[in-house]
């Protein structure tokens, strides 16, 4: 017989889980999907574990709420991380080619965005759903209840240390997503304020824009492998950080 408390803590902390994660808590993703699949892995989780709370107070249950909603904050903000440093590698290269002033609203987020964001976080999602890492966080959560039980307080100095440490990574993420695009631009910047020394009577702005374009298009199609790959090691110290900050907060 399950324990109607003890599903709801469970159903709580998966809740919370999911709402954070940037994939699963889209608002393209209708609020009855979301309820169903927390409900779907609640019931799952409690019949591969055994939660005894009987010993917990009144304080001690809320207090569980609490640390549920650190335990998801923690884990939807490192996910956030590596798209958000995908999407700032979209804006240096729209800003590169000129591209600025082309906006699209990204349904992960329901911000503007630049086009070129947008299509960096579509490939980062099918990369994602590619190499499986949905059922790598389907078992973080179930990994969640081992290292950090129903009622155990989370409040660990070391976990937000280390994930002020991790917002530095979605700087470097962007620049090194976008760094060869970066570079290209600058030797073609080079070239054409030659080319306005040599020839002043070609109009070298109206001429720029279809290079930029051009050229930062034809990176971005060579260097696409390279995108992907970085995306996909992105994609798994996401994962690895995800743990380890699941296993700070359980000591």
């Amino acid at each position: 017989m399950i324990d109607p408390v003890v599903f709801l803590l469970v159903f709580i902390r998966v809740s919370l889980i999911l709402m954070f994660i940037p994939m699963f808590g889209s608002p393209m993703i209708p609020w009855i999907v979301k309820a169903g699949f927390s409900l779907l892995l609640s019931i799952c989780i409690l019949s591969s574990m055994n939660v005894n709370i009987e010993t917990l107070s009144n304080g001690m249950l809320f207090l569980s709420i609490i640390s549920d909603f650190v335990v998801a904050l923690s884990i939807g903000i490192i996910a956030r991380f590596i798209f958000d440093g995908i999407q700032l590698a979209g804006e240096f290269i729209s800003y590169e080619m000129g591209f600025t002033v082309v906006n699209i609203i990204d349904p992960l987020s329901n911000v503007q965005v630049s086009l070129l964001s947008q299509l960096k976080q579509l490939i980062a999602i099918l990369v994602f759903f590619g190499i499986n890492a949905h059922y790598l966080l389907i078992k973080v959560i179930f990994e969640s209840f081992k290292y950090i039980p129903l009622g155990k307080p989370v409040f660990s100095e070391g976990v937000f240390e280390n994930i002020i440490k991790l917002s530095s990574k979605i700087f470097l993420l962007g620049f090194r997503l976008s760094v060869p695009v970066i570079i290209t631009m600058f030797i073609v910047n080079i070239a054409l304020g030659i080319m306005n020394k040599v020839m002043p009577q070609l109009n070298i702005f109206i001429l720029s824009f279809p290079i930029y374009i051009g050229l930062g298009l034809l990176i971005m199609g060579i260097f696409m492998p390279f995108f992907v790959r970085l995306i996909k090691e992105s994609i798994d110290f996401m994962i690895a950080e995800i743990y380890r900050n699941i296993q700070l907060m359980g000591v």
